[in-house]
């Protein structure tokens, strides 16, 4: 068993030199957590249709016109969809996300 000076020593030795920005984060989620709940349920609509399809992020993002590195964003849920994107992803997948809103 360690001592507690040598428990401390090797905290300090694996502790990383930039700050956690964890508390940030959590604030900006609850702060926007009404748009990431349906940012999320379109990402779970994305990613079931991509399955369905047989379609790698790589692939949906030449169908969009856009960077694999945002249907990445994207997927996890977080991303703020612009109405554009929305459109795009109907287009590229041949589903309807905005049903709901326009009925």
């Amino acid at each position: 068993m360690k001592t507690k000076a040598e428990q401390i020593a090797f905290l300090r030795e694996h502790s990383s030199d930039t700050p956690s920005k964890w508390k940030e984060k959590a604030e900006w989620r609850r702060q926007n957590m009404s748009w990431i709940s349906y940012s999320r349920k379109i990402a779970v609509k994305v990613a079931l249709a991509m399955d369905e399809q047989g379609l790698t992020q790589r692939q949906l993002a030449e169908r969009m016109n856009c960077s694999p590195q945002y249907i990445s964003r994207l997927l996890k849920g977080e991303e703020n969809l612009s109405l554009e994107t929305i459109c795009k992803l109907e287009d590229a997948l041949n589903i309807c996300i905005l049903s709901n809103a326009l009925a």
